[in-house]
């Protein structure tokens, strides 16, 4: 149930034309954002490349069609690998949201600098560093704690964390574009 309205939230958010540019301007890094997971690049791949990879979804949605009809719909497709779960949300095949989570270790999924589920917080600030905002800003929480790094790109990194600052969820979202259906 709490995935499922955070998945809601983060569709509604993104659909009213939520942007990354709501991070703190000192907490903005500059340089290469880690674009990314799962080995699947959220500047380059599809939703339907992800389709390819990994086959049938378990769940799939068309989300807030109502809002613009005759622009491209909203979806959701989600695939769960053992006690891993892989959504990848966007818009006209294009992707805006790639995110993994499990309460349990998963090396199959990674970021492209090898940020992993079960790694622990100083892992996560050995590869991206301590300039973070503490939550999140274009998606809802994710884990008990939130950290999100914001790039000079557009492009936000959360980190969910269980009590134990264990990595539960890792979330890449790319900026929404007003006026565009490129997120």
């Amino acid at each position: 149930m709490k995935a499922t309205l955070s998945s809601l939230a983060v569709c509604l958010l993104l659909a009213n034309g939520a942007r990354a540019g709501t991070c703190p301007a000192d907490k903005i890094i500059a340089g290469p954002s880690d674009r990314t997971l799962a080995g699947f690049d959220i500047s380059r791949d599809t939703i339907s490349s992800v389709e390819t990879r990994m086959g049938k979804p378990q769940k799939s949605k068309y989300v807030f069609s109502d809002f613009d009809a005759d622009g491209p719909k909203w979806v959701k497709r989600k695939w769960t690998r053992g006690e891993t779960a892989l959504a990848v949300s966007g818009q006209a095949d294009r992707i805006q949201i790639l995110q993994v989570s499990s309460d349990h270790a998963d090396p199959a999924y990674a970021t492209g600098r090898g940020l992993r589920l079960g790694d622990d917080r100083r892992r996560v600030e050995e590869l991206y560093g301590a300039t973070f905002v503490a939550g999140h800003v274009t998606g809802p929480e994710i884990g008990e704690r939130t950290v999100t790094y914001c790039y000079d790109d557009g492009i936000e990194l959360s980190v969910g964390y269980d009590h134990a600052d264990t990595v539960t969820a890792i979330r890449v979202t790319a900026p929404v574009v007003p006026g565009s259906s490129r997120m």
